[in-house]
């Protein structure tokens, strides 16, 4: 049911945010900004080719790579919360009331911002909650004392490959993946297994997904058409890359921007309360796994005000999710629920239904958002004559632009620029040896954190783009506005137009 409602909702072309990026990773198997998600692309290739080959779009088929995450996703959830309810209710009775607290987040803006564009925080989601299933699987037979040692290691195996998956999609899977493992040693310890075979035999199946950190190796020593313009060459580079430590800058404060803040307000506090509370009476009263994944919860939770990102929306998604696992679990278990189950179950598919509308109003304006805003490109782009020239975009959708380029071949003369992409020293060199002249002379780096002198340094860069003899657009859909720049009479190297 999730699938079909993802599918429905797919944007028909590249997104907001990393939309573009992610479309033209998945495209042509390139590189993606800080960690890099190689399995993610990789298998994310594999998917949107073959979609493509049957037809469908580049763009879209990269949205619906999102929307069969988040299907997973849901599909992982309700698992998991069915399995805890059931002690209380029975297996029948779990399966059909964890329906409930699904349905009412199953179409959640900042849910569906995942599952209809292309992004990784389905895939992210879909992980913690099968990391969850696996971990409660394993506590369970590890203290059953008639499982036998081929099973463990199978567990231990099995284990160590979730982590590894973990590790290179997302570094915030640590949040969930340290305490499962400290639940998982203590329950080996507990039940006199020995402990350091199955650590061996985890360490094996953590190596296996670790290995698709080459495809981002391959991009640091390769000039790819598709690759994040600030990883640099060796090994230091896919080291910096792999662990995010372009956004360490970030650390340590909380910054939404105002939409964000609206966002999070009305469509995140509510639940992620209610998932907190819920969290916190599991700490009082639940069993071991019950309390890890309330710990878990909570890290992640606390992690995400430290993260000062200003579209932090995405990180509270599996907070979110498990929070309210953990709030069913506990709500089930009250007197006056049990006393009046029907009445209660009446009120959450209420809540359900009225939640399911509301998603699907928002879903679609976004939709409607999203293609007309490639409406206007496109009428911006087409309007731009097909010869050598420089298109200047200060926005991470520029990629949508570069995308019409690679992806349909159309105006594959123009160069797209994002301004502070030049800042990178590989982006740099590699524009310096492609046109000859200094993008950045006269230029020095602002202060972190200084708005004016980074915009004055956007503006030289532009100043000094347009000193070469090649036309210069500066787009501004924001306004719109899309104008060439009048030409100074500074005189160029002959070098500029032979290249």
């Amino acid at each position: 049911a999730a699938l079909i409602a993802y599918v429905a909702l797919a944007c028909p072309v590249a997104g907001g945010k990393d939309g573009g990026e992610f479309v033209l990773v998945l495209a042509q198997r390139g590189l993606a900004h800080p960690t890099g998600y190689p399995l993610y692309t990789l298998l994310g290739h594999a998917f949107v080719t073959a979609l493509n080959s049957a037809g469908a779009s580049w763009a879209w088929a990269a949205n619906v790579w999102s929307g069969v995450g988040g299907a997973v996703a849901i599909g992982l959830v309700h698992a998991l919360l069915a399995r805890l309810l059931a002690p209380t209710l029975g297996p029948t009775r779990a399966a059909v009331v964890a329906v409930l607290p699904l349905a009412i987040l199953a179409l959640n803006p900042v849910w569906t911002d995942e599952t209809t564009l292309a992004e990784v925080y389905s895939w992210h989601l879909a992980w913690v909650a099968g990391a969850s299933l696996f971990a409660q699987r394993a506590a369970r037979l590890l203290a059953d004392r008639a499982s036998g040692t081929a099973s463990l290691r199978g567990l231990a195996l099995g284990w160590g490959v979730l982590l590894g998956i973990g590790a290179v999609h997302h570094t915030s899977s640590v949040l969930f993946a340290l305490p499962f493992t400290v639940m998982l040693v203590l329950a080996t310890v507990r039940a006199g297994r020995p402990l350091g075979g199955l650590v061996a035999v985890a360490a094996i199946g953590m190596v296996l997904p670790l290995l698709s950190l080459g495809h981002v190796a391959w991009h640091a020593s390769h000039d790819a058409v598709v690759r994040w313009p600030a990883l640099e060459p060796g090994w230091r580079g896919v080291l910096d890359h792999v662990t995010g430590a372009q956004y360490r800058s970030f650390l340590g404060r909380f910054a939404p921007s105002p939409s964000q803040a609206r966002l999070l307000t009305t469509e995140v506090a509510p639940w992620l309360a209610v998932g907190v509370l819920g969290a916190l009476m599991t700490l009082r009263r639940g069993d071991l796994f019950p309390r890890t994944l309330a710990i878990a919860m909570l890290l992640q939770t606390a992690a995400c005000f430290l993260y000062g990102v200003p579209d932090p929306a995405s990180y509270f998604l599996p907070p979110l999710f498990m929070g309210v696992v953990l709030a069913t679990r506990e709500l089930v278990t009250v007197p006056l629920v049990k006393r009046q189950g029907m009445a209660c179950a009446l009120v959450a598919a209420a809540l359900a239904i009225a939640s399911l509308v509301h998603g699907v109003t928002v879903a679609q304006a976004r939709l409607r958002a999203m293609t007309g805003l490639d409406t206007l490109l496109r009428r911006m782009w087409a309007s731009l004559p097909d010869e050598p020239g420089f298109v200047v975009w200060d926005d991470d959708m520029a990629q949508m632009l570069r995308g019409y380029q690679l992806l349909e071949g159309d105006k594959p003369r123009l160069t797209v620029i994002a301004p502070r992409r030049l800042t990178y020293p590989h982006e740099y060199a590699r524009f310096m040896a492609q046109y000859g002249f200094d993008p950045l002379a006269g230029l020095s780096a602002p202060r972190p954190g200084d708005a004016a002198a980074e915009d004055a340094m956007l503006a030289g860069i532009e100043a000094n783009l347009n000193r070469s003899p090649l036309p210069v657009y500066e787009f501004l859909p924001r306004i719109p506005s899309l104008r060439r720049l009048n030409k100074s009479a500074v005189a160029t190297p002959d070098s500029v137009e032979a290249r």
